[in-house]
């Protein structure tokens, strides 16, 4: 027990780092979490089932940080509906283990997408059908991400993780300048950006509420449930490829949960222009990176000592 606490620690400290950070500077948490763990050995199989789960779970913090949830007042699985995804993923794992946790978590992102649609107000809520395009584009990039990242040469990956990040954070600047940029395809590029999410971990899904624009996009509000949806998709081409549940992504998301309950979040300036502190934390993340140079040693043992791989 005391092997599994010391192997685990390191990660509750990294959520609460990152938490803090994200507060002093606006920088998305992504930027931080990712680059310390291919410091730390992590492989590009490591990182992507660590960030898909912990971004799932983050996201899910976030939206609720000031809502107390009942579960009278969901939306697809109200009062006794709530058994239903219970039921149905009892079932699923009666025939396959790792259906049950599928089917748990999909009622879990489709129950979270609705609720935080119905909470915003009819005169700002976007078009269901565009949260429905966004949602496809941000799963099928996400999972086409997660399906060939893992495949990017070891010496490579952490190259083209700082490039990621470099795209993201400039592309944000760039946008917090010109605030009629990108007008038509806004909630499509910041979708389409998610497939850095499923190469390399990457995501800002925050930012864009932050970068407020001349007309106001009502899309902006829910780009990072969107993003939930990329995650999950995402994690089901990790389940079904590499077999991985991330603990340690669960302990980090606990960390960073106590630390955005702790810390609160960032408030972006309301004039549209760009953090430059998360700019400056961003390219700071990069250039340690590219220092050190990681050589990926993998989680194999961490992954070993606290889990069994699904349905074994």
């Amino acid at each position: 027990m005391l092997e599994i606490i010391s192997a685990l620690t390191p990660f509750l400290l990294l959520g609460l780092v990152a938490a803090g950070l994200s507060r002093l500077s606006g920088v998305a948490l992504s930027m931080v979490v990712v680059p310390t763990l291919l410091i730390w050995g992590a492989t590009a199989v490591d990182v992507i089932a660590f960030m898909l789960l912990f971004v799932v779970y983050n996201n899910f913090t976030m939206e609720t940080q000031d809502i107390r949830l009942d579960y009278k007042d969901l939306v697809l699985f109200p009062k006794w509906r709530l058994c239903i995804p219970f039921i149905l993923s009892l079932v699923s794992a009666f025939f396959v283990p790792a259906a049950g946790i599928a089917v748990f978590m999909a009622c879990f992102v489709l129950e979270l997408l609705a609720t935080v649609y119905k909470r915003i107000p009819e005169n700002k809520r976007p078009r269901l059908q565009r949260v429905i395009v966004a949602s496809i584009l941000s799963a099928v990039a996400t999972a086409v991400g997660a399906y060939i990242g893992p495949k990017i040469p070891s010496e490579f990956y952490f190259v083209c993780v700082g490039v990621a990040i470099l795209i993201v954070t400039d592309f944000a600047w760039y946008a917090g300048k010109h605030r009629d940029a990108f007008r038509n395809v806004w909630d499509s590029i910041w979708a389409g950006f998610n497939i850095f999410l499923g190469m390399f971990g990457i995501e800002a899904s925050y930012y864009p509420a932050a970068l407020t624009r001349s007309i106001p996009n009502p899309m902006d509000r829910m780009l990072p449930m969107v993003t939930v949806v990329g995650g999950y998709a995402g994690l089901m081409v990790v389940f079904g490829f590499y077999n991985i549940f991330s603990i340690p992504s669960l302990i980090t998301a606990i960390g960073a949960a106590i630390g955005i309950r702790l810390f609160g979040m960032y408030e972006f300036p309301r004039n549209g222009s760009f953090s430059y502190l998360a700019i400056g934390f961003a390219v700071a993340a990069v250039i340690c990176l590219y220092l050190v140079s990681p050589t990926p040693v993998g989680f194999d043992h961490i992954n070993t000592l606290v889990s069994q791989p699904i349905g074994q």
